[in-house]
Parts: structure tokens; sequence; C-alpha cells
């Protein structure tokens, strides 16, 4: 039986294309969107997945053409959430951020709290080691610099969590070298003003908050970004449209 697969949007303008280039490799997939929280929307995935564990597909992502969704879990790695890697149409930066993501559906219905970084987060428990897994392949492109306020959206949580070290087990002279393409390397790419804006904008709230969690969870709230984005200033002459 195939795992199940849930596109997850909300209000992006892009997401009504995604989705329909997911079903049409993919048909059994299903669609959630327009769930307010990023938390609420994975547990509603897992409300109505059928089985052990499914993955989440983000509105955002271009996939690979061979990625198939074929992966099932040992029994030993089902409490595990496991996340592809994924490269970056702005910095190139390959790695899990924006990657397709398979998690235990148990785990899922159980959490009742919001870590910063829910991924890497949200299958741990006491005594537990290992319950984040990095998969070697590549799933997709995150294609989120369609318009400056995604752009600078992603950005921004990104280099947040990167910055304040709430990211579990991961390792500081990798997200120092993160952080330092996503706060200078794209300014020619299609909104990559504002994907080094936010990054460095969340690079300094991160920084700033580190050990103030009522303060990093706000990067979960999307009005609350729109504000940060509001406070930016950038020059109309250097912004190009994507292709």
């Amino acid at each position: 039986m195939a795992l199940d697969i849930f596109h997850l949007s909300y209000k992006e303008p892009y997401a009504d294309q995604t989705w329909k280039e997911l079903i049409g490799k993919f048909p059994y997939a299903r669609r959630v969107q327009g769930v307010k929280g990023i938390f609420e929307a994975h547990k509603r995935c897992a409300e109505l997945a059928y089985t052990k564990s499914f993955y989440v597909v983000d509105a955002d992502a271009k996939l690979e053409n061979n990625f198939d969704f074929s992966f099932k879990p040992s029994k030993w790695d089902q409490h595990c959430v496991h996340v592809w890697r994924c490269r970056n149409p702005i910095n190139d930066l390959v790695y899990g951020y924006g990657g397709v993501k398979l998690f235990p559906t148990q785990a899922l219905r159980d959490a009742d709290d919001w870590r910063i970084d829910f991924t890497t987060s949200v299958a741990n428990k006491e005594g537990q080691k290992g319950a984040f897994k990095a998969m070697p392949t590549i799933s997709n492109v995150t294609a989120f610099n369609t318009d400056p306020f995604n752009t600078f959206k992603s950005a921004f949580r990104e280099c947040t969590k990167l910055a304040s070290k709430v990211i579990d087990k991961q390792k500081d002279h990798e997200t120092e070298q993160r952080l330092n393409i996503w706060c200078s390397v794209g300014g020619d790419r299609g909104f990559g003003e504002y994907a080094i804006a936010g990054a460095i904008a969340g690079r300094e709230y991160g920084e700033a908050n580190k050990n103030n969690m009522e303060a990093l969870s706000k990067i979960n709230d999307f009005g609350w970004l729109e504000q940060q984005f509001n406070k930016i200033q950038i020059s109309s002459r250097n912004i190009r449209a994507t292709r």
C-alpha cells in the first residue's frame, strides 16, 4: 500500500499549479489548504492519514522528475521524521530546507506543543535518539521566490531558526556557512533582493532572541511576518520578475 501524500498550502498564489502537477503524477495525493498555522495544518494531515507515515509536499515544491514517493521506513525508523534534500533557486544551497518530508502519523497526532523548528523535533521523545533522519537524495526545488512577501517570509523564517540554533542536532559550522550564503548570495536571481533582506533580518532577529521562545514562535505567525516585511525598503529598480 502506497503511503499517503499531502499537498500543503496556505494562500500561496502558485499552489493550484503545483497541486495539478502533483496529482498529474500521483493521483492518489490529497490536498490540505487554508488551515491557519503550520502546526495545525500538519496536524490536519495526520488526522486525515490512513497510513502509519505520510508525505508532505509544500505548495512551493517543484518535484524532481525521478522522485516517486516509494520509500517506506523500516519498523525501526517509523518514529522518525525523514527529510529529503532540496535545491534553493536563489542561492543554490542544497539541504533539507523546503524538501519533501515523511512524518510518523501517530506522533504527529499526539503532538500538543509547537517547537520553533517543528520538523526536526516532533518525533523526539525522552531517551529516544535519531528521530530526525536526513535523506541523501534531492526531492525538489523549493520555488518560494514567486513574489516579494513569500520570498522575504521564507528567508526570514529559515534564518531566524538557523541563527537562534533551535534546530535539533545542527552543526554550527554548517549553520554559519548557510547563514552567510543566505545573507549574501543570489541578489541577481528572481526576487533575490527580498531573500537577502529577509535572511539578514531573520538572522538579526534569531540572534537577538536566541533564548526567547515566545519571541521566536512569532515566525510561525504569517500576520506578524507581514509586519516585518512592511518594514523593509528595497529599490524597485533592483527587483527582477521570476521566470
